[in-house]
């Protein structure tokens, strides 16, 4: 069983002052987010590879925020029914699972603290792009373990659930260790290797939790004490076209897309990630 140890930092940012600095705004989402994922150029695993520095993950994060690529079956607003969609593909049904303004907001404040902290810089699967859901065990155990759930409605029910919390695994393919994996002779990676496990949640705050696994390779946190893991959370990437504003590190105006898909893999390339 991993050993995990206490948690390294503890950082609590829920004040107006530090929303007020958000590009959080649902209205403009909702302007934004109209466009069918059918009608978008598909963002590919094959975009990436492992190993790399800050400056070649910047350039390729630039590269394709600008070429309008986006995550397979991205967020879409409704005017209609005023509400936003996630849609959930599995084994080629496709059905629509509908998600909360709460839960946009949780994610956009996850994003921008997340940010802020220099724990990551940019919103891709390189760096600051997939969770995993986690849920207090006694909650859990009333809420989901012995009930019948459609795919879609379990989803739906986790991510509008203020107690769910995820946890993102930042700097994804950031080459931290040497050939003897070891962290490298850095300070600013060996901040980030030590505050790769961000674990938000889920109630429109900035308040976030950093646990550390000191016993396994590249400091990966996956069972948390006293919660349960849900493992196939949701992902989110910057798009150019995406629909939620964010404020990245730089104070400037991004915009990302969620999915419950991480990018996958074109066609013929083999399995991909996500559901």
């Amino acid at each position: 069983m991993l050993i995990l140890s206490a948690l390294l930092s503890v950082f609590v940012m829920a004040n107006e002052a530090d929303h007020s600095k958000s590009y959080y705004n649902i209205e403009e989402a909702k302007m934004r987010c109209q466009t069918s994922y059918t009608q978008s150029p598909t963002l590919y695993m094959s975009e990436y590879s492992w190993g790399y520095s800050l400056k070649t993950m910047r350039g390729k994060f630039e590269e394709i925020y600008a070429s309008g690529k986006r995550l397979d079956f991205h967020n879409e607003y409704n005017k209609d029914e005023d509400q936003f969609y996630l849609y959930l593909n599995k084994f080629s049904e496709v059905k629509p699972l509908a998600i909360t303004e709460d839960f946009i907001k949780s994610v956009t404040y996850q994003i921008e603290s997340a940010h802020n902290e220099g724990f990551a810089e940019f919103v891709f699967f390189p760096d600051m792009g997939h969770s995993h859901l986690y849920f207090p065990l006694d909650h859990w155990e009333k809420e989901y373990e012995s009930k019948d759930f459609e795919q879609e409605e379990r989803y739906q029910k986790m991510l509008a659930d203020p107690k769910m919390r995820p946890l993102y695994h930042l700097t994804e393919q950031l080459q931290m260790q040497d050939e003897h994996e070891e962290v490298i002779d850095d300070p600013v990676l060996a901040f980030k290797y030590w505050h790769r496990n961000f674990m938000g949640y889920n109630n429109s705050s900035y308040s976030f939790e950093i646990p550390v696994n000191k016993e396994e390779n590249y400091n990966t946190v996956r069972e948390v004490p006293g919660y349960h893991r849900w493992s196939a959370g949701f992902a989110v990437s910057a798009s150019e076209d995406g629909c939620f504003p964010y404020r990245d590190a730089d104070g400037n105006k991004r915009y990302f897309d969620i999915s419950m898909h991480d990018p996958g893999y074109e066609p013929g390339e083999g399995s991909g990630y996500g559901l």
